[in-house]
């Protein structure tokens, strides 16, 4: 099909050039030619210079090229260690070479590319041996690593050959996929002779100086009339036990500790329980608890012109913290501030502040004059000029309509860390209120939450962090956010994700260390075995700009009286400090640096916990696969079943998947085109001269 760049109605204008070149060049009356070949020479003409004219309109030809593929079928295999630790190593192999065989037999048969992963993604040979050893079951990313990875039209069906048993992000049964699943059960669903601490139970801080509970939930099964002694360790030492005996086949049991704060910081507590002979699963019988021990808590001060259900939300996601004491004061109400209040928060929320009444106006001033931390969360009938007078971080533009919208995350935020797993219920939350306008964001502010409307993701912030030399500051131009906290709970049945960013948002803006020129710490205080440990590093000079290429001195101190000394040189490419993985235990860290012939310091506690999470159960879950196969419109079997499978999958017809590209060729790649102009002005030239004329 013939186009061009332009409209066609362009067509008009080169028609009539060509009528007004061809007329001026033949209209005269004596010619040494006759009338019939003064036609021809005008025709001729025309068609030359229209056809020239239509050149410069950009014309090309579009043509549609069609391809086939074939469909494709998707093997994942969980290689996982609670697979390998209740099926032998023999059996496992002969599973695989028949999963492979299906695999060969399937492409040889049916027009049909079949892929044979694990659960990172990565295609398994069977010329290398498939460890069993991935120490995560993460039944879920894979599916979404499926699901980015390829055309979901061409995509016919995924087999999950799994024991069903997931531990990290979401279960699987969550989702409904773009694609069908069939799920093939592997392992051992049979309850086994047990005992299992299955969870602690404790706050995550207490204050020193108190006694705080510690409870242990005890499963077990088939030891009837046993005994057994639960012991409470700390720092290698018995502190606590208590004997515990069942009485039923299987039954649950809670013990409860109660411990006294003595030493600051991070303390580790371990529960272990005496094995017995003939337990199945002797690897949970012991569990740690990490509790951090301080001495006063966080005074956050929220201060509002009217009740609002998302001041409701927020405090119950702030008081979940035992670090925080939650305290607000609502304008319509007629609460009063004092000064003392004032003095003592170590953060103040202006919910919908400041206003054009007027609320709050004094105690805004004495929390400017006190350069506390201030939380900025927007809201109607603002003042904004006073607004974007004490608001460092954004410049506000008046709004009369509100955009309701999603959010998404920065992924280049760098003050703090979120949990990339709590991250996954984001995508799942409902839209909240925002203005709709175009705000000034400080160049220096850094941007948590961006707009997303619909599917498009928009550069537009909507939280922002500022973080000057004498206080720090966030905004939130988000209202009605009360509505993901109950989306959350509705999804999951928890409150982590919006609890994660609220509490990390406050302890950022409470910290104190502003005015420090090293700044040395852990990116979270919690990691476990397995994971890479990376300090944040940061260097100023005395006016405050960044520096690097100074060495810095890194000594890590852990409970179990180790000691390990590093030396390196932060640097632009690579600022941050990564010391890999560390054995389980409470670990102290002291750094230190010299800046123009001045000493300086960091010092803090981080913990790293014991990762064993694929050991702790080993019972299959096969009701758990039958459920995603039923949302997928696939089927459930179990790996002796797989002739069947393979039945299924050969009967099957699998139709290519037609391919269509639109190809676009510019009208003057075709050498004809030119020949044919130069035949056009030739056959013009040659009757001319043959009559005599130029």
């Amino acid at each position: 099909m013939l186009n061009s760049s332009f409209s066609p109605y362009w067509l008009i204008l080169c028609v009539l050039a060509g009528l007004v070149y061809a007329g001026i060049l033949y209209s005269k009356s004596k010619t040494p030619w006759t009338k019939n070949w003064n036609k021809l020479l005008f025709v001729l003409r025309f068609a030359t210079v229209t056809f020239i004219s239509f050149l410069l309109l950009e014309p090309f030809i579009s043509s549609q090229v069609n391809q086939s593929e074939n469909p494709k079928i998707v093997m994942v295999w969980d290689d996982s260690q609670s697979v390998s630790a209740t099926v032998s190593s023999r059996a496992l192999s002969s599973y695989r070479e028949k999963l492979y065989e299906i695999k060969e037999k399937l492409i040889a048969a049916k027009t049909v590319d079949v892929e044979f992963i694990n659960l990172q993604g990565e295609e398994i040979s069977l010329i290398d041996s498939v460890q069993q050893n991935y120490e995560i079951s993460p039944i879920n990313e894979v599916l979404q690593q499926i699901d980015k990875r390829y055309d979901s039209r061409k995509l016919s069906e995924v087999i999950l050959i799994s024991d069903g048993i997931y531990n990290r992000g979401i279960s699987p049964d969550y989702f409904a996929y773009p694609f069908k699943i069939t799920t093939v059960g592997i392992g051992d669903t049979a309850l086994k002779q047990d005992i299992e601490i299955q969870q602690l139970r404790y706050n995550k801080v207490a204050y020193q100086g108190n006694k705080f509970p510690l409870e242990a939930e005890i499963i077990q099964n088939g030891f009837i009339d046993r005994e057994v002694k639960v012991r409470l360790v700390h720092q290698g030492k018995l502190i606590d036990s208590q004997m515990l005996k069942f009485t039923s086949n299987i039954s649950v049991h809670k013990i409860n500790f109660l411990i006294e704060a003595t030493n600051n910081g991070f303390q580790s507590y371990a529960v272990e329980i005496s094995a017995l002979e003939e337990e199945f699963n002797k690897n949970n019988n012991a569990k740690s608890a990490y509790i951090n021990i301080i001495e006063g808590k966080k005074k956050i001060l929220l201060l509002s012109p009217y009740p609002h259900p998302d001041i409701k939300a927020l405090r119950a996601s702030v008081e979940r913290n035992d670090n925080y004491e939650f305290d607000f004061a609502i304008a319509a109400n007629g609460d009063a501030v004092s000064n003392q209040e004032i003095a003592e928060s170590d953060l103040v929320i202006l919910f919908h502040l400041p206003d054009v009444s007027a609320s709050y106006k004094n105690v805004i001033d004495q929390t400017l004059a006190a350069k506390k931390a201030i939380w900025f969360i927007s809201g109607a009938n603002m003042n904004l000029n006073f607004h974007n007078e004490i608001n460092q971080s954004v410049n506000l533009k008046r709004w009369t309509e509100i955009d309701e919208a999603f959010v998404y995350f920065n992924g280049d935020f760098k003050l703090f860390e979120l949990n990339n797993e709590k991250l996954e219920v984001q995508s799942a939350l409902p839209p909240a209120s925002m203005p709709y306008a175009m705000h000034d964001f400080n160049p220096r502010a850094e941007v948590l939450m961006m707009k997303k409307v619909g599917k498009v993701e928009t550069s537009q912030p909507v939280f922002a962090f500022y973080n000057d030399q004498d206080f720090r500051q966030a905004t939130l131009l988000v209202e009605g956010f009360r509505i993901w906290r109950m989306a959350e709970y509705l999804n999951t049945g928890k409150y982590e994700f919006f609890d994660e960013w609220v509490s990390k948002t406050i302890r950022f803006l409470t910290t104190t260390d502003l005015n420090e020129q090293f700044k040395l710490f852990p990116i979270k205080e919690e990691f476990s075995d397995n994971e890479n440990i990376i300090f944040k590093v940061e260097l100023y000079n005395q006016v405050y700009d960044r520096i690097y290429g100074i060495p810095v001195s890194l000594q890590l101190k852990s409970d179990h009286d180790s000691t390990i000394n590093y030396e390196f040189i932060p640097d632009r490419l690579k600022p941050d400090f990564e010391i890999g993985n560390l054995p389980a235990g409470v670990y102290q860290y002291q750094a230190k640096t010299t800046i123009n012939s001045q000493n300086y310091s960091a010092a803090g506690q981080f913990i790293v916990t014991k990762f064993a999470v694929e050991l702790q159960k080993l019972q299959a879950d096969f009701s758990l696969l039958k459920r995603v196969a039923a949302k997928n419109e696939g089927k459930f079997y179990v790996i002796q079943q797989l002739d069947s499978l393979y039945q299924r999958l050969e009967s099957t017809a699998y139709p290519k998947i037609l391919k269509g590209d639109q190809t676009k060729t510019p009208l003057t790649d075709h050498t004809w085109l030119f020949t044919f102009i130069l035949l056009l002005l030739f056959s013009e030239w040659f009757i001319r001269r043959y009559y005599g004329s130029y």
